[in-house]
Parts: structure tokens; C-alpha cells; sequence
């Protein structure tokens, strides 16, 4: 059964009990079909599987990169300013969990044969296993709840925390099962697309033993974390190489393959029109889309990080290009144009509103939409276009967008695995792993053959370079905020400011056309650009129509206001359980460094 093809029955028995029961299993409610059918039942038992699939999965990570020098945003957590119990995201994830945990127990209870069930029950530690891992990294140790416990017995239900160091051991033991359990692919890979896999689970072990090791973790640094990270991330990638899994062809497209023959994707959620998610519509310019460009803004820390096409730092002077700050665009890493539309950008999308009147990107202060305010436009003058679908009709992308977002794909597997040999000496893999990534980027090889990378770096300087290279290749990817909280990186942001561009038109551009209408000044241009006439390349021409103006981005995106300097605070990198948990546990500890806590996540 297709992993987004509930059948109509197994829809109506969970719209039933879940709307009547906070057990979906709770026989009671309207005479609702009893635990005995559900587990002698394969395909309800798959309904049932693909249920919690539904909940335990990521989807688009619309807001993460608020958390991060990559966007702007209004988050508390980066001005200092989180208020006890805002990062609640404890008690749902146990709302799964125990549904997991209820499949664990009951799957062989009825006739459901061996190899069904040795799939169901693969997938279900996989999706236990994420789930603690998410509180974890949140809270560091957290009550491990391991069977199905009556929802009556409220002394069951109140288990103190478990060591940080006995749920990562939990985590691990669970995705070692689960890789025992799950096939390297499905016979039937095109209707099981999306289904959890061997390589997903021996993948994402290698991304929770990274973490395991990082400073977040451990301090300290012992060497065994990194290298139990490395042997994890090892074997992963030697198991999806072997089986057909590596980069795509296109950092660009890689999106839109969403078929099994897609090398790069290791673990995805599934979407469709039907079954749909946003943010197409919140990355889109206002007059494409509905949520008044809302997500992923891009900041000019994130655009200044992107080398030229050598490689090579914009301020680098051994470059081979000459960066420019007023056509900062020009001769970058391909990613860039990948990533980033920019005033004046084309930028093609199907479908444009009448004001949209060619596929060129207009940012400039006063290019919004007729009768709407100035701030319909992008605060920092950038739009994310990483992953936005052109195709999609604007309606369609008003409202929904059925592209699937990858949790895991094999770059992420590679610059692990480079993080964790370099962090064990080993910095010649890491140096090859960054030229495979730099390589099918788009990035010239140089001379040298080393991708734009200095040589003879130390380990601390190929660290940085991993973690420059991991910001750029999995921007707004919600990867970027996980490694600055993992590796302790706040501090080095710490007392900077998101900052973006104020653009606004000049009296050449109001010339354009002799009508005082700004859109008939921007189709005249548009049709100097089509026809050459003007090129917005050359840095003179560019500033002939546009003034630019670097600004600080105020944190709820008005254009006319600066913002506050980024102010993350250290009792942040462990969050503290929400108070009306701990009222329900009497047996739960407070995180150390929030109001009366006791309990530490280092142990």
C-alpha cells in the first residue's frame, strides 16, 4: 500500500478515533474497530504504520533557518528574549511514541505473517528512534517510554528522565534493529517510495553519532565519540554507494526527481497536491504566492558566504574573479543563482500575476504591488528559490505545493562523514569529500585540483571549511541552526546583526517611461534588458536605476526599521522541560540552567 495512499476505510478508522479518543485505538468510541482486526489485518495495520508516519516525519522546514545567521526572523531564542516553555515540543512527540510503541507490542499478536511484520515493525523503531533523538537534541536526557503503558496508571506514566547517555545508547540500539529489519530497497520500489530503508537507518545513525560527539554533547571532545561517528557514517555511505545512491547530477533540480531512481535521496516524506505543505507560496514573490514572502529571507551574511565559481572566497585576491558588492551575483558558485534571486534576477514562474509582467525578479522598495505596502517586499532584498517549483501554476502555489522534502540525502551522509574524519585525523577523506560536493556544485577544479579549497589546511581551519561548506550546500534545509546549536557556534555570531539591502529606484528609473506609472518605468527596462540595451551585470549601468543601501533587518521583517543584534543565550543549547509537564511528573527534573533545574544533559 502506497506509503500516501491511505485507503478509505483505514481514513475513516482514524478520522473516527482521533476524533473520539485520545487512544486511536480505544474500542469504545462509536463501536470503532477493535485492536483484533487492526492486527490481523495487514493493510490496516499498514494504515496504521503509515499514520504515525504521517506525525513523526519532518516536513519543510519553513522557519528553522530563523534560528541562524541564514535568514532573517523574529524568534526570540536570537535576541536573548525566549520565554520558559516557548521551545515546547515535548509532549506531542510522546503522543507518537506511544502509538509506536503500541505497534511494537501488538504487531505479531495476530496473523499478520513474519516478513510484514519485520518491515512494519523496521520502520516503527526508525520513527521511535527520530522521535527520541528530537527530544534529545532539544533537552538533552528524557524519560525513555519503551512499551505501550496504560493511559489509567498515572504512576506508570511518571518516569523520571533517562541519562542523555541512555537515550542516545536507546537511540542506537533501536536503529541497529531497525537496519536488521529493513531491506536496502523494496521489491516494490516505486509504489513503497518514501518508506523507510536500510541506508536511512544506518544513515541517520552516523547523524545522530555526529551530534553525540559535538561539543553540544561533549565538550570535552573525546576522540571515541568522533571516531564511533566516523565508523557510522563509514559504513553508511560504503551501504548506499554500493547500492546505487550518490549525488545527483544537479544540485538545482534535485528536488523535483521524486522517484526512486533519485540517487540523492536517502529519506524523504512525501507530498502531493492533496497532501500538501507552503512554502512554495511563502518563497515566491508576494504577487506569486499568498504568505507576503515570509520564509527563508535571505541574508547577506548567507549571500557574502558563497564563493565565486573558482571556489575561492569573495575577498580572496588569488581568485580568478573579481567580486563586485553592487553586481554581487556575477561569476559565483553556481549554488548561488541555485539558491538566491536577486533584484533583477530571472527568475521564470509559470503563471504570473499581471504585474508580474517577465520572468525578472524585482526587489527594490517600490515594486510592490499596486495599493499593497512596501513591506509585501523581501526585508533584506533576497528571496529563496532553493527548491521552488517554476512550474506550479500561481494559484496552485498559493495554496499548496506537492514537492517532497528529503530529511536525509547523500550529501548530507558525505560532509558527515568528512566532519567526522577530519575530527580524527583523517583530512585527506575530508578534503575529497568537499571536492565531490564542490565538484557536482559546479565549482571550476583549478589548477591545483582542489576546488577553490586552501591547502595544507590544520584540522581546526578543514573544520571551519566543513562547516562553511555544510551552510552552503544544506541552506534552508534547517541543517544550519542544528550545527551552529551542535557545534557551539552562537557565540561566534553573537553581537552581529542580520543585515540585508534596502533598494530603492533612482530619477533614471522614473524616466524610463514617460507615464508616472512605476510599472510602466519596469516594463521599459524589462525591455532594455530583453533586447540588451541594459545590462544590470555592469555595476554602473545596475546603479544607474537602483540605489542600495545595507541595512539591519528588523526581526519582524519592516523594511523602514533596523534590528537587534543576534544574542543567543548559552542555557539555550539545552531547553527547559515546559512547566505544565513537570506539574503532570512529579518525577521530572528541570533542565540545569533554567529556573530550578537539577537535571544535567551532559551526563
Amino acid at each position: 500500500m502506497k506509503i500516501n495512499n491511505i485507503n478509505k476505510l483505514m481514513f475513516l478508522f482514524i478520522l473516527v478515533l482521533t476524533q473520539c479518543s485520545e487512544d486511536p485505538l480505544d474500542k469504545r468510541p462509536l463501536g470503532a474497530i477493535s485492536e483484533e482486526v487492526v492486527w490481523n489485518d495487514e493493510n490496516l495495520a499498514i494504515g496504521f504504520l503509515n499514520n504515525i508516519y504521517s506525525r513523526a516525519l519532518p516536513g519543510w522546514a519553513t522557519t528553522a533557518s530563523q534560528l541562524s545567521d541564514d535568514a532573517h526572523g523574529e524568534n526570540g531564542l536570537m535576541y536573548g528574549e525566549a520565554q520558559p516553555g516557548s521551545m515546547n515540543i515535548y509532549s506531542g512527540n510522546y503522543k507518537t511514541i506511544k502509538d509506536i510503541n503500541l505497534l511494537l507490542a501488538k504487531i505479531g499478536t495476530g496473523t499478520i505473517g513474519t516478513e510484514a511484520q519485520n518491515l512494519m515493525s523496521g520502520q516503527a523503531l526508525f520513527l521511535r528512534a527520530h522521535l527520541y533523538f528530537k527530544l534529545v537534541a532539544a533537552y538533552g536526557g528524557v524519560p525513555l517510554v519503551l512499551d505501550a503503558k496504560d493511559k489509567s496508571d498515572i504512576e506508570a506514566l511518571q518516569v523520571p528522565r533517562n541519562k542523555t547517555s541512555e537515550c542516545i545508547a536507546q537511540i542506537l540500539n533501536d536503529l541497529d534493529d531497525a537496519a536488521d529489519l529493513l531491506p536496502v530497497a523494496y521489491s516494490n520500489a516505486a509504489e513503497e517510495y518514501g518508506r523507510i530503508t536500510k541506508g536511512a537507518a544506518l544513515a541517520y545513525k552516523g547523524r545522530v553519532l555526529l551530534h553525540y560527539a559535538s561539543e553540544q554533547f561533549d565538550p570535552a571532545q573525546d576522540k571515541g565519540r568522533w571516531q564511533a561517528a566516523y565508523d557510522a557514517n563509514k559504513a553508511a555511505v560504503a551501504l548506499l554507494s554500493s547500492n546505487g545512491k550518490g549525488l545527483h547530477p544537479s544540485y538545482e533540480n534535485l528536488w523535483f526527481d521524486e522517484s526512486e531512481s533519485n540517487p540523492e535521496a536517502i529519506l524523504i516524506k512525501r507530498y502531493t497536491l492533496d497532501q500538501s505543505h507552503n512554502r512554495d507560496a511563502g518563497c515566491r514573490p508576494f504577487i506569486v504566492g499568498t504568505n507576503g514572502e515570509s520564509f527563508d529571507k535571505p541574508t547577506k551574511s548567507l549571500v557574502d558566504a558563497f564563493p565565486m565559481k573558482d571556489g575561492k572566497a569573495i575577498n580572496d585576491p588569488t581568485s580568478s574573479y573579481t567580486y563586485n558588492p553592487t553586481a554581487l551575483w556575477v561569476d559565483r558558485d553556481p549554488r548561488f543563482s541555485a539558491t538566491i534571486a536577486w533584484n533583477g534576477a530571472v527568475w521564470p514562474l509559470n503563471n504570473p500575476a499581471p504585474n508580474r509582467t517577465s520572468d525578472l525578479e524585482w526587489t527594490f522598495q517600490e515594486s510592490a504591488i499596486e495599493g499593497q505596502a512596501d513591506s509585501r517586499i523581501t526585508p533584506t532584498s533576497f528571496n529563496c528559490r532553493k527548491a521552488i517549483d517554476g512550474s506550479i501554476e500561481g494559484g496552485a502555489a498559493s495554496l499548496s505545493s506537492p514537492t517532497d522534502w528529503i530529511e536525509i540525502r547523500y550529501a548530507e551522509v558525505l560532509l558527515n562523514l568528512a566532519e567526522a574524519a577530519n575530527e580524527v585525523g583523517l583530512s585527506m577523506e575530508a578534503y575529497n569529500i568537499l571536492s565531490q560536493i564542490r565538484d557536482r556544485a559546479g565549482i571550476e577544479s583549478g589548477l591545483d585540483g582542489l576546488y577553490g579549497l586552501q591547502a595544507g589546511m590544520d584540522q581546526n581551519e578543514l573544520r571551519m571549511a566543513i562547516m562553511h561548506e555544510r551552510r552552503l550546500e544544506l541552506v534552508f534545509e534547517g541543517k544550519r541552526s542544528s550545527d551552529l546549536r551542535r557545534r557551539r557556534m552562537y557565540d561566534a555570531i553573537n553581537g552581529t546583526y542580520r543585515q540585508g539591502y534596502r533598494i530603492t529606484k533612482t530619477a533614471s528609473f522614473d524616466a524610463l517611461d514617460p507615464s508616472e506609472e512605476i510599472l510602466d518605468d519596469r516594463i521599459a527596462l524589462e525591455e532594455g534588458i530583453n533586447n540588451g540595451s541594459i545590462d544590470l551585470n555592469d555595476p554602473s549601468v545596475y546603479n544607474t536605476y537602483f540605489n542600495t543601501e545595507l541595512r539591519s533587518v528588523e526581526r519582524f521583517g519592516n523594511i523602514d526599521d533596523d534590528g537587534s543584534a543576534i544574542n543567543y543565550l548559552d542555557n539555550y543549547y539545552f531547553f527547559d522541560i515546559p512547566q505544565d509537564d513537570l506539574n503532570k511528573n512529579p518525577h521530572l527534573e528541570q533542565t540545569k540552567g533554567w529556573p530550578g533545574g537539577t537535571f544535567d544533559p551532559l551526563q
